[in-house]
């Protein structure tokens, strides 16, 4: 892609090889994954709040299994209200204590109590019995924060487009960018008079 021989005389780079290409692609691929990642959880999230609010799990009484909200076979929703998951601060589960403890092997149970001395991990989340609600306090903010999604897949082809956009600007004019920045250096720099 590059044609050109870069050389600096003030910067130590070196941008002439792929290893530039491959950051500038790199960093455009991880945004890329980004925002895929960020359109699955905002799509995913808007189903689970949108099915707690038309059930009207909305407080510990009337707490539904995701079985229940017809969302049990979701692997995104239940990765979310799993323990440390992303959507643990909004929906609350009404049952915690059913949960069966939590085993660990023998080097586990080594590791954690008396090596670490930490206190009793927290039962893992049992989908099969785990009753989840949203706190009426906390719809309003959950609707606000994931409205619906009216065309992921198109927006995420936009946002890739774009992305992808500004990678092959950089690819072609971060060089030209650097070298004029070298150039003014190089005037800039006083120079060294020697002395014999």
């Amino acid at each position: 892609m590059q044609r050109k021989l870069y050389v600096f005389e003030n910067l130590d780079l070196d941008i002439n090889g792929s290893s530039f290409l491959f950051i500038v692609w790199g960093i455009c691929a991880g945004i890329l994954l980004g925002v895929l990642l960020s359109l699955i959880y905002r799509v995913h999230a808007h189903k689970l709040v949108t099915a707690l609010a038309e059930h009207e799990a909305l407080d510990r009484e009337h707490a539904l299994t995701l079985d229940g909200l017809g969302l049990a076979k979701n692997r995104v929703i239940r990765r979310m209200l799993g323990e440390n998951g992303s959507m643990t601060s909004i929906v609350a589960c009404a049952n915690e204590d059913e949960f069966p403890p939590r085993k660990l092997s023998k080097l586990g149970d080594f590791w954690h109590y008396k090596f670490l001395r930490r206190d009793p991990l927290p039962p893992k989340t049992d989908f099969s019995v785990a009753r989840f609600y949203l706190p009426e306090e906390k719809r309003i903010t959950a609707e606000l924060r994931f409205p619906a999604e009216a065309h992921p897949v198109r927006n995420f082809l936009l946002a890739a487009l774009g992305i992808c956009a500004v990678a092959y600007f950089a690819v072609l004019v971060l060089p030209e960018l650097l070298v004029m920045f070298d150039n003014f250096v190089t005037q800039v720099k006083p120079m060294t008079r020697r002395f014999y």
